[in-house]
């Protein structure tokens, strides 16, 4: 869910938020804060193209997928893989699907507490409180773009992740790329192209199947609910 956060909108800050790092980053990080929170707002919808590329010691060589996405605000999102195996995950408020062999099998899930904690965390109003806290800050430009770098230093993320890099847009503040590195030795860089903004999105695109209380498991009549659209 970190990508569908990311892809979803950038965390909100309150206005005016600094970090203490020296005479010239709390200016860039602020106007990097700023930007976001605004571009979220901003923004009601935006789909694109996205390409996964993944690394491990276990892999002889990088594992390249390419597909598509769209984003209905901050409950709705859908990413599905053409190549190399078709794989579709649709999250729609709390539920979240995934499906494979070309949507012979799709397992739901409820996810709906995990992901009011996680926006909590990263948009509520102690966002910028709990980042610092949780991790080391580094922020860069270019001429086009700003790298957020987040380095756990304490927590669950410390555990489970060395470093999750966000590059955005200078201009629109919009995801680029994202690299999340993780302590199995997995690193997935996702390059992202967002091709159209807040336009009419078809809503069947986010149906999922919800869970029924105290069941899970694959998506068939005795264990789901009928579709959310």
């Amino acid at each position: 869910m970190a990508l569908a956060l990311a892809l979803g909108g950038p965390t909100k800050a309150a206005p005016g938020a600094q970090l203490a790092s020296g005479p010239a980053y709390p200016t860039l990080f602020d106007r990097l804060w700023k930007g976001a929170a605004l571009a979220q707002t901003r923004h009601t919808s935006g789909c694109g193209t996205l390409t996964e590329t993944r690394t491990s010691p276990l892999l002889a060589r990088p594992l390249v997928m390419r597909g598509t996405f769209c984003v209905g605000g901050t409950d709705k999102f859908r990413l599905e893989y053409a190549e190399p195996n078709p794989i579709l995950v649709i999250y729609n408020d709390g539920a979240l699907n995934v499906s494979t062999d070309g949507g012979i099998r799709t397992d739901a899930f409820d996810v709906g507490e995990a992901v009011k904690r996680a926006q909590g965390y990263f948009s509520g109003p102690r966002a910028l409180q709990n980042l610092e806290h949780d991790f080391a800050i580094g922020v860069t430009e270019t001429d086009d773009s700003y790298a957020l770098e987040l380095s756990p230093v304490a927590g669950r993320f410390a555990r489970r992740l060395n470093r999750v890099t966000i590059g955005l847009g200078k201009n629109d503040f919009l995801p680029r790329r994202i690299v999340i590195s993780g302590k199995s030795g997995v690193t997935s860089t996702f390059d992202v192209r967002v091709e159209t903004l807040d336009g009419v999105v078809d809503v069947s695109l986010f149906r999922a199947y919800r869970l029924r209380p105290g069941r899970g498991g694959e998506n068939n009549p005795d264990r789901n609910d009928e579709p959310r659209d």
